[in-house]
């Protein structure tokens, strides 16, 4: 299983605009508590704007951002993929128990649960794989406000 999970997590990945987009706001939000800062002269603002990008890390994990992406991702594969389950049904019989006496309802039956079947293992990986990278960008993003929320009030001391 480890193979499988390795490969996964070099196919799937998070689409690179999500990704610097949600940087980009991290970024501004930054700029924006050391702008204030700087010219009130008063580091306790870095600190709410620390608190507010782990207010903006919470909102990317509750948003729903991940199953929209996700949901679209499976409903392009769910297409593409119909077509070639029903052909290696069709060029794999013995695999799936389909002899001559096996009629082509039954065998499109049988390649309706099977592309059920692949969609179902495929939806699990691709969402752990995916999600395991988000919630790596999350932690950080939460990880910097975290500090800034803790320690930024100490540059007044300086």
């Amino acid at each position: 299983m480890k193979a499988i999970d390795e490969i996964a997590g070099k196919a799937f990945n998070i689409p690179t605009h999500y990704v610097v987009a949600a940087y980009l706001l991290v970024t501004i939000v930054l700029a924006f508590g050391i702008g204030i800062s700087f010219w009130l002269r008063d580091w306790m603002w870095l600190a709410r704007f620390g608190a507010f990008l782990v207010c903006l890390a919470m909102m990317f994990e509750v948003t729903g951002i991940l199953e929209k992406y996700l949901n679209k991702v499976m409903s392009i594969v769910e297409g593409v993929t119909v077509e070639v389950v029903l052909m290696q049904v069709k060029r794999l019989p013995h695999l799936y128990g389909i002899n001559s006496q096996t009629s082509d309802q039954q065998i499109n039956e049988i390649s309706e649960k099977e592309h059920k079947r692949r969609l179902i293992l495929a939806n699990d990986l691709i969402r752990s794989t995916i999600s395991r990278k988000i919630q790596r960008h999350e932690f950080f993003v939460a990880l910097v406000g975290t500090l800034l929320w803790a320690f930024a009030d100490l540059l007044n001391k300086l």
